[in-house]
């Protein structure tokens, strides 16, 4: 087969780091239309990457017959209706989490996958595929550490960049959705389980004009999975140290801490004390991972391997955001999800 077409569909904050994945980084893969919402972005960003075709109007890449696969990267709001499309269209998917942010979505999204069989559907949980989470979960498998007992995943956002939240985050779908569901993957994915308990805490401890818009600007959601692992998943958009992001894996014989990065080796020892210099944003934590996954996307519609990512892994995440919302709301601990589905 010769290089996998790709349309990308929103080339804002996401999108422009998966549409250069494809363009700059992916050998077998060639971004051939980029869609957005602002016309001047689409045309400067297609005629950067060198795509022959740009647009506003996704529909016009799904209905394209010379696009072989779609990124969904647009607004969290958006990616239901995207993918619903896709599917009628017959396309191979990347989506970007969260593929939706209610059950009805969730719903919707499933009936329209079992419509478009043979293609792949891989979700941007591009945590998986990083080199130092890989080698966690490996050494998990291995049972270097044991039985697993606990993990605890932590998502902290620079708060520097306040004013882009109060931009971005009205349609992201919120805390529990757009930040979260990274944290709520990556226990379920050590766990090897499904929660069956959640309760969740948190508010707005500074951002005052997130309450506006219904989200928090920091939160805790402790989790209960089926096999007793224990898991814990915090959220918070106020980091003053740059991009805080880390998980600890606790076993039985031992434990496992994935650090949140370094953007330089280099570590200043003065009369302060000692200072090392942490990653500013998630680029610099995760750049290889946004790669990586495209890569394996592209390697999966290539050769017919299974998505290493799919719609039930996405649906799950959703589903813990989902109820940890709600228990949020309710104050209370919820044990049975099913009893808002």
């Amino acid at each position: 087969m010769e290089k996998i077409r790709i349309g990308s569909i929103g080339v804002g904050r996401m999108g422009i780091c998966h549409a250069e994945s494809v363009a700059y980084r992916t050998p077998d893969a060639e971004l051939v239309a980029v869609c957005d919402l602002n016309a001047e972005l689409a045309e400067s960003t297609a005629k950067r990457l060198g795509a022959r075709k740009f647009t506003t109007d996704y529909h016009e890449i799904m209905e394209d017959p010379d696009i072989d696969a779609v990124l969904i990267t647009n607004t969290s709001a958006a990616h239901c209706e995207c993918i619903k499309a896709a599917c009628a269209a017959k396309k191979h998917i990347f989506c970007e989490k969260p593929t939706g942010i209610n059950f009805e979505e969730l719903n919707a999204i499933d009936a329209a996958v079992a419509t478009n069989p043979g293609k792949v559907i891989q979700i941007g949980f591009l945590r998986r595929f990083d080199k130092s989470m890989l080698d966690a979960k490996n050494r998990v498998l291995r049972g270097e550490i044991g039985k697993v007992v606990k993990v605890k995943s932590v998502t902290r956002d620079p708060g520097k960049y306040r004013e882009y939240f109060d931009k971005f985050l009205p349609g992201s779908g919120g805390i529990f959705y757009d930040m979260n569901v990274h944290d709520f993957d990556l226990c379920r994915w050590f766990a090897e389980s499904e929660v069956k308990k959640v309760f969740s805490s948190g508010g707005v401890y500074a951002f005052d004009e997130f309450a506006d818009f219904g989200d928090l600007d920091a939160n805790s959601v402790t989790l209960q999975f089926e096999n007793g692992v224990m898991g814990e998943a915090e959220g918070n958009r106020l980091a003053g140290c740059g991009y805080d992001v880390w998980v600890e894996i606790v076993g039985t014989k031992g434990s496992i801490d994935v650090k949140c990065g370094r953007n330089t080796f280099v570590v200043v020892k003065d009369e302060n004390g000692i200072k090392e210099e942490g990653c500013p944003w998630y680029w610099e934590r995760f750049g290889d991972a946004y790669t990586a996954e495209i890569v394996a996307f592209v390697d999966a519609v290539k050769n017919g391997k299974p998505s290493p990512c799919n719609t039930t892994d996405a649906r799950r995440a959703v589903e813990i955001a989902d109820i940890a919302k709600k228990s949020y709301e309710q104050g209370v601990a919820v044990e049975n999800y099913h009893l808002f589905g």
